[in-house]
């Protein structure tokens, strides 16, 4: 393989790749914390929605237990796509040649 071939071919696995990570960051991800809450976070980290599903927990003396459980829940979205974000670039340097560009 020449020079000029193997440069179209990152730039092809270039594209591929920003066209899939441009997908991830339009998806939705969905996380949960004690049954009180729910987080919904874009593959980009911004909060698409939050639902609370239990209304007791909007008692004035559970608000510590509200905050805590918001930042479970997005912890737990944001894992979620920490790992499709590792698995994009691991399929991407899986690639001929291993490069990531």
């Amino acid at each position: 393989m020449n020079m000029q071939q193997m440069l179209q071919q990152v730039k092809k696995m270039q594209r591929e790749y920003e066209k899939q990570h441009k997908i991830l960051e339009e998806t939705v991800f969905e996380g949960s914390a004690n049954g009180v809450v729910k987080v919904f976070l874009k593959g980009d980290f911004t909060i698409d929605k939050i639902e609370i599903l239990d209304d007791e927990i909007l008692n004035k003396d559970d608000k510590d237990t509200l905050e805590e459980s918001i930042k479970l829940a997005y912890q737990s979205a944001k894992d979620q796509i920490m790992a499709k974000e590792d698995e994009l670039t691991a399929k991407f340097q899986k690639q001929p040649g291993g490069m990531l560009f």
